[in-house]
């Protein structure tokens, strides 16, 4: 086909319960620590260490951003973490796609790649992915809005 590549991006951020989860579990390493310290206990600092590590993989997943991409009738879904990190997570074929509407339309499987806060942007892509019947929650373009009309998968 000789369309043109189209990407987008999708900001997340981070929610509140990931930010709670996040200092809480600093607090409470901090706190073990200086038990264990105090009380010479093993146990007490092996618990301190693994809050430790939740607050360390907390902070890599803080800030997430969404990447789309459209070429050649295959959709490209990659998660950004903290602006540095990125991670592949969904490849599908335009093919796989049954019909995509502007709402949010939970089925058996649901795939979120947006925030569903910001409902002004959010569509819902249903699609057959490996057998199964699955709803991609994502952010639109509107030149990929404009494709799927075209396509006739908008509804």
């Amino acid at each position: 086909m000789n369309e043109k590549p189209l990407e987008w991006i999708s900001v997340y951020g981070e929610g509140m319960g990931h930010k709670i989860g996040r200092i809480s579990s600093l607090a409470a390493a901090i706190v073990v620590f200086v038990f264990s310290f105090l009380t010479l206990q093993l146990v007490f600092f092996i618990v301190a260490v693994v809050l430790g590590a939740l607050y360390a993989w907390l902070q890599m997943h803080a800030f997430v951003e969404y990447e789309f991409c459209y070429f050649d009738d295959e959709i490209d879904v990659a998660a950004i973490y903290n602006r540095a990190r990125r991670k592949k997570k969904l490849s599908f074929r335009m093919e796989n796609i049954d019909y995509m509407v502007k709402k949010v339309e939970p089925q058996q499987v649901t795939r979120y790649f947006a925030n569903t806060a910001n409902m002004g942007n959010i569509y819902t892509l249903v699609a057959n992915l490996d057998g199964k019947r699955t709803a991609i929650v994502m952010e639109s373009d509107p030149g990929f809005t404009k494709i799927l009309e075209m396509k006739r998968k908008l509804r």
